[in-house]
């Protein structure tokens, strides 16, 4: 059987790459598209996935990014139709669940962001809808043409991918000795925040601390290897998870997967992030896997490292990732039986 998935975002390849191993275990044939944005193309590669890039990088402006959107339906349009996949499963890609649609592919679409406007085209054509549980109470989950389709999965979305890599486990106990920090998502379409607000603590922390920047494209990595950022590291690329995590003193997360993936497996982090949060951010403050300070200074990230050297590694959510990862991939192959 021949599954396609589509990525239009960095998160999506980690999420994505343990079903692909175990697709790929179990015979099946996989067809990989991606958007070139973000690291999404550097980390397919770090995978040694082999992927066809269909579409340019988004724009910043709303014509823009329409502009786009509609060029690359197309584009990929024709490119799926030659290939004739069997089944089709997207996490996030707003082009997926349409295409699939048109070309009368079955498909399984997830999400775990209740305010991207690009659920539209997940709810209304994907044939199954997989949200996280912590979303079961948001009202984007009470649409009546969502009653037949729609299932959750536990825990949230980092906890499955994760769940399926043993050796981060381990890498949790080295010794700890970075700062990182994960900027804000600069052109995402559901962030209406500031931009570089946190950059006067992060000349702070250079000073004392190893603080290493995650950009997210290539915007952000010039932006803070400018001179007057000449003591933070900047990586050429996209790091493994588990670099990130062997060194891991403290993870300060403007939003993002990355964030709720520390989290998740138990490494002190803190969200700064500027809009509101996610309901799969909020079920991790419930759960004390994540503290939210959007007003962090350089005097209560000192605090934040005394105190996370006396708090225990809590990995419960992690353990529920295992349960939802047979259950999405469960799901994708029997989708061609409906």
């Amino acid at each position: 059987m021949k599954i396609w998935l589509d990525f239009i975002n960095t998160p999506q390849v980690a999420f994505f790459v343990p079903f692909i191993r175990r697709w790929e275990s179990e015979g099946h044939e996989l067809l990989l598209t991606c958007r070139d944005s973000g690291n999404t193309v550097g980390l397919l590669r770090q995978h040694g996935l082999i992927y066809h890039v269909v579409g340019q990088r988004v724009g910043t402006g709303t014509f823009d990014k329409g502009k786009q959107f509609a060029g690359r339906m197309l584009k990929l349009f024709r490119f799926v139709r030659t290939r004739k996949p069997d089944v089709a499963a997207g996490q996030s890609s707003f082009y997926l669940p349409l295409i699939a649609k048109l070309l009368g592919i079955p498909s399984l679409y997830t999400n775990d962001n209740e305010h991207a406007r690009g659920n539209f085209f997940g709810f209304r054509f994907a044939t199954r809808v997989f949200l996280p549980e912590p979303l079961r109470g948001a009202s984007i989950t009470h649409k009546s043409y969502l009653k037949e389709r729609l299932q959750f999965y536990p825990g949230v979305k980092e906890a499955i991918y994760l769940s399926q890599q043993p050796e981060l486990l381990a890498a949790i106990e080295e010794p700890k000795h970075q700062i990182y920090f994960r900027p804000e998502p600069w052109s995402a379409e559901y962030y209406d925040g500031p931009l570089n607000f946190f950059d006067e603590a992060l000349r702070q922390l250079a000073g004392k601390y190893e603080v290493v920047v995650l950009p997210r494209d290539k915007n952000q990595a010039d932006h803070y290897r400018k001179p007057e950022f000449a003591g933070l590291r900047v990586p050429d690329g996209p790091l493994k998870l588990r670099d990130i995590v062997s060194g891991c003193l403290l993870f300060i997360g403007a939003g993002g997967s990355m964030t709720r993936e520390l989290a998740v497996l138990g490494v002190p982090v803190v969200s700064i992030y500027q809009a509101d949060l996610l309901a799969v951010d909020e079920y991790l403050v419930h759960k004390g896997l994540l503290r939210v300070n959007p007003a962090l200074d350089y005097p209560g990230i000192q605090k934040l490292l005394s105190e996370s050297e006396e708090k225990p590694r809590d990995q419960s959510v992690l353990k529920t990732g295992t349960i939802a990862f047979d259950l999405i991939c469960e799901n994708t192959i029997n989708l061609h039986l409906r």
